[in-house]
């Protein structure tokens, strides 16, 4: 039970590190004005997922997690149409995302350090509180950016915070990975 907790840990790490690493480049190589048509297809795909959702709740039994994903459906539903009225959402949610996702990142990167990194034995543990402390850094740095100004530096900026995130996740699966031991029971 407890490998197949860390096994979870380490496939969601790794596939947020991936997906951190591919949105990342992708915002750091569009142009910006394709971020309306983004809008607009994100709008779409949501009231999309709000309409399955419903129609997934109507052919379900009515068990308890069908009404959560009920609620989730419409949530979605009510962002999608938001994103489809007003111009520039999209990037303002992005925006946000990017300041406050390295800040609860970071502080959980030093959590991790602490709790489990700490006490797993490994050397250079404490670089972990570093990065995250970094990470902290980099994201409340978002806050006060010149460069906020234009779409463009926008774009760049939140691409780079994604990169940066993933990086960190990525370093952060060297202390997550279980040491494979010898036989004779030593450490590697």
């Amino acid at each position: 039970m407890l490998f197949e907790g860390l096994d979870r840990i380490k496939r969601s790490a790794i596939m947020s590190t991936i997906i951190l690493m591919i949105a990342g480049n992708i915002l750091l190589m569009l142009p910006s004005d394709i971020l309306p048509f983004f809008n607009e297809i994100m709008g779409f795909a949501l009231l999309v997922t709000a309409v399955l959702s419903i129609f997934h709740y109507l052919a379900s039994k009515k068990a308890l997690i069908h009404y959560v994903y009920l609620t989730i459906g419409l949530l979605a539903g009510m962002l999608g149409l938001c994103l489809l009225i007003f111009e520039g959402l999209l990037t303002a949610i992005l925006l946000w995302m990017v300041c406050i996702f390295p800040i609860l990142s970071g502080l959980y990167g030093i959590y991790h350090a602490l709790v489990f990194a700490r006490r797993s034995g490994r050397r250079g543990w404490w670089i972990l509180i570093v990065l995250s402390a970094a990470l902290i850094v980099f994201g409340g740095f978002v806050f006060y950016n010149p460069w906020m100004d234009s779409t463009e530096g926008t774009m760049r900026i939140i691409g780079g915070t994604m990169m940066y995130t993933a990086i960190i996740s990525g370093l952060r699966l060297v202390w997550l990975w279980p040491i494979k031991k010898k036989e004779g029971g030593q450490e590697a």
